[in-house]
């Protein structure tokens, strides 16, 4: 006789992806509805400083006489000045390739500043994308959890007298199975059963152990539906 039940390797991995969706859904929330709406609390609290100058991108962030101009602004109200905000000013520094028109593109550059330091650092748009991305992580950490749990009491054996347990749906003689699909045993250890009345089960070898067992018996009893050999 030949068992088979849910692989625990398979299950650990599925539940780790699970739980990780469900660690990035806890995160996305964080950020989207704590962390980035107090970065904005932060800007708001600290635009006036940066408003009220007109210096370039490459002034704000020099760090020649030590902590730049936009690391002192934020820390004058004892803040840390925001990640994302100096990525956006390093996004602004004039390149040293530009060579036609460099003092026209400087103050277009100056003008995106200017629009950088009046806007909050995180949009509206990013934050409902948090939301998204929360809802579409909590979702696929489910469905991982879930598939798990639906394989957990599914069982297979083979004896003697046919096929049981929960995972044929009951019992099934060898003479009801009219067709077998091979074609993805050797790759992926998996075979699809056709049986009486019409109607399709799959032996899945990475779900669950033991299926080569029951494999073998299959093929032991009905001999005339095994793979045929290469020739």
């Amino acid at each position: 006789m030949s068992e088979a039940k849910l692989n625990k390797e398979y299950a650990l991995r599925l539940i780790g992806v699970g739980v990780l969706m469900w660690a990035i859904c806890a995160w996305s929330i964080y950020d989207g509805h704590v962390a980035w709406p107090r970065e904005n609390l932060v800007m708001d609290d600290t635009r006036p400083i940066l408003l009220s100058t007109n210096m370039t991108a490459e002034a704000w962030l020099s760090t020649e006489n030590g902590p730049s101009m936009l690391t002192r602004a934020f820390a004058f109200k004892k803040h840390r000045v925001p990640s994302k905000l100096v990525k956006k000013v390093s996004g602004l520094v004039l390149s040293d390739q530009v060579t036609e028109n460099r003092e026209q593109r400087r103050v277009e550059l100056n003008q995106q500043l200017q629009e950088v330091f009046k806007s909050p650092v995180y949009s509206s748009h990013d934050l409902g994308g948090q939301d998204i991305q929360a809802v579409a992580t909590f979702l696929l950490g489910l469905f991982a959890i879930a598939a798990v749990a639906l394989k957990v009491g599914k069982k297979f054996s083979a004896d003697e007298s046919g096929l049981h347990g929960s995972g044929f749906g009951g019992d099934i003689a060898y003479a009801d199975i009219i067709g077998i699909e091979w074609a993805k045993w050797d790759d992926k250890g998996i075979v699809d059963l056709m049986v009486k009345p019409a109607r399709k089960i799959r032996l899945d070898a990475w779900h669950f152990s033991g299926i080569t067992g029951i494999v073998d018996e299959i093929k032991a009893h009905r001999p005339d539906l095994a793979p045929k050999a290469a020739e």
